[in-house]
């Protein structure tokens, strides 16, 4: 792997960052920050922070504690990778810390259909089975934005499976917490209002989006993708939220300017 000269000059957190993000070994990183912080401490830190967002962390003995710190391997994912592809499997369960994963199936012909998205302090059930039981994945998973992860060697979770109650029942509740979602998606697509369904859509993302005033980047083939419908029926649906001065639409892009009006758009 090629990477560029290591900036040893540069003591910030963020210089920390860069130099992980560009696949040096943790023993590299050395010395302090210029916050002041031990450089292996700044790793050891964000690894604690994704793994505490899980219950079978919080909840499980000293012990394990000490064993998932141990074993968990901290990593950056940039936006857009694929983290499994339909056919493949994993070596390995996927605990985020930051960002967003979609996890889809899609057939020849390209049409693609949202199966769930998988955020912090939640797990994928396609990644688990494989990690666990070897299975061969039947859907696709991609990065929506940049991520931190913690990776844990499915060879670890299988034994913590059978002796600790924790971690099975983080496992049990990721796969039932799925399969609801999973059925309630199947509802909506097949007995739910098309309008209904966007509008919901669109007031999720506008709440996730951090700019002034609330604004989605998506295209709206890739939004049809989201809700499993046509890009054309998806387009005129946003042109009459448009009309009547709910949202703005831009190349790329659906900045909100009512959401009063936009939720009146469901009845």
């Amino acid at each position: 792997m090629n990477r560029p000269p290591l900036p040893f000059g540069d003591k910030t957190r963020a210089g920390l960052n860069r130099r992980r993000a560009q696949g040096y070994p943790p023993e590299i990183t050395v010395g302090k920050t210029t916050e002041g912080e031990d450089m292996d401490r700044v790793v050891f830190s964000d690894k604690l922070q994704t793994l505490s967002r899980y219950n079978f962390f919080k909840e499980g003995s000293a012990a394990l504690k000490e064993e998932a710190m141990a074993k968990a391997v901290d990593v950056r994912v940039p936006s857009g990778t694929t983290l499994f592809d339909r056919g493949g499997r994993c070596s390995g369960v996927a605990l985020i810390g930051k960002g967003s994963v979609r996890v889809f199936i899609a057939n020849e012909a390209g049409r693609e259909m949202t199966l769930y998205h998988v955020g912090p302090g939640q797990t994928c059930p396609v990644n688990l089975l494989s990690s666990l039981l070897d299975m061969i994945t039947p859907a696709k998973a991609v990065a929506e934005c940049d991520l931190e992860v913690c990776m844990l060697p499915a060879a670890q979770v299988k034994l913590w499976m059978e002796d600790q109650a924790p971690v099975r029942r983080f496992v049990l509740q990721a796969m039932a917490t799925r399969l609801v979602d999973i059925m309630s998606h199947a509802e909506e697509v097949n007995f739910g209002r098309l309008d209904r369904r966007l509008v919901d859509f669109l007031c999720r993302r506008f709440c996730e989006s951090t700019s002034r005033p609330p604004t989605i980047v998506a295209t709206h083939e890739r939004i049809a993708f989201e809700l499993s419908t046509a890009r054309e029926v998806v387009s005129r649906l946003l042109r009459d939220f448009e009309r009547h001065g709910a949202v703005d639409l831009g190349r790329g892009r659906i900045t909100l300017k009512d959401v009063e009006l936009l939720q009146k758009m469901r009845d």
